[in-house]
């Protein structure tokens, strides 16, 4: 059966998700995680881009710029990422995710010394259409490595977790940090649950349809 055009439009949430090829990891070290945190960063601007290296040294003039999207969570594990994006441009989430795809896997490959794709064919997208499902997937999402028992080295490269636990601001995030609003363990508890839960069947279309 094909799959579903989920339409992308501005103002909306939407759980963006991919894995890498044949289940292959993308994420062999610290290095390969800060990457792509700094490729999320970097790369989330309306004006053009040209390469990492150019968008940095931009980035380093301190100028604000408009951006693509606006990140609300997000986890990088080894072998997969999940965000939830808020599109704030035309076209935002597409070009955004182009430029990911395209720039991430250029270096990884580089790096490791290898061709070909990196990731499972395009992005995986759900519209967002409830703040219940927005509250499940905002679980699920900063605590998708307890969910896999990975541990994150309370890294800020790794989940949006710790931005929201006050251990360590995320350039991604514009919410303020807030530790005592953050439900760590109320959202460990929750993101279990789904992950049980879709282990069933029983969640699958609030999470990934």
């Amino acid at each position: 059966m094909p799959q579903k055009i989920v339409p992308l439009v501005c103002g909306e949430f939407y759980h963006i998700f991919n894995r890498g090829v044949d289940k292959r990891e993308t994420f062999m070290d610290r290095e390969d995680y800060l990457r792509f945190y700094q490729t999320l960063h970097l790369f989330n601007t309306i004006e053009p881009v040209i390469n990492f290296d150019a968008a940095k040294a931009r980035s380093k003039n301190g100028q604000t710029e408009k951006v693509l999207v606006e990140i609300k969570a997000y986890s990088i594990l080894p072998n997969h990422y999940h965000m939830i994006i808020k599109q704030i441009s035309e076209s935002g989430i597409s070009e955004f995710m182009r430029r990911i795809s395209t720039g991430y896997t250029t270096y990884f490959n580089q790096k490791h010394e290898r061709s070909g794709a990196l990731f499972q064919g395009k992005y995986k997208r759900v519209h967002i259409q409830s703040d219940e499902q927005y509250n499940y997937l905002f679980a699920y999402v900063n605590e998708n490595h307890f969910v896999h028992n990975i541990r994150n080295d309370r890294q800020i490269c790794h989940s949006s977790s710790i931005h929201y636990q006050g251990i360590a601001r995320s350039k991604l995030i514009k919410t303020p940090a807030d530790e005592k609003t953050y439900e760590f363990s109320a959202n460990q508890t929750l993101a279990m649950q789904i992950y049980n839960e879709r282990k069933r069947n029983k969640i699958e279309k609030v999470i990934f349809e």
